[in-house]
């Protein structure tokens, strides 16, 4: 959330924000549908998000949206970037991808 987005909120509380992030950030699972996370992604825009990225670990991609339509589909030799919603923020996708070693 911008900082900005957070000083003209009116009755913020300490337990939420009330809308929509300025990123979205969706993981698909296995009983994810296409309507299920379209509405998502509905809700998001029309309350004031910016940016969405939806991770597919079946398929290692990530889709870039700027509204409700797709406007990129990253691959693992891609990199997601946080555009003007996280300037600088870079990251390889195929890292999104990697198992944590938890030193077992």
């Amino acid at each position: 959330m911008r900082n900005e987005r957070l000083q003209n909120q009116d009755g913020l509380t300490q337990k939420f924000f009330r809308g929509a992030p300025d990123l979205a950030v969706e993981v698909l699972s296995p009983d994810d549908t296409v309507e299920g996370v379209h509405q998502k992604l509905t809700e998001y825009f029309q309350n004031g998000t910016s940016i969405a990225w939806v991770i597919n670990p079946g398929e290692r991609t990530v889709l870039v949206y700027r509204s409700i339509e797709p406007s990129r589909l990253l691959r693992a030799t891609d990199q997601l970037e946080g555009e003007d919603v996280l300037p600088g923020f870079t990251f390889p996708v195929e890292r999104l991808f990697e198992l944590p070693d938890f030193g077992v």
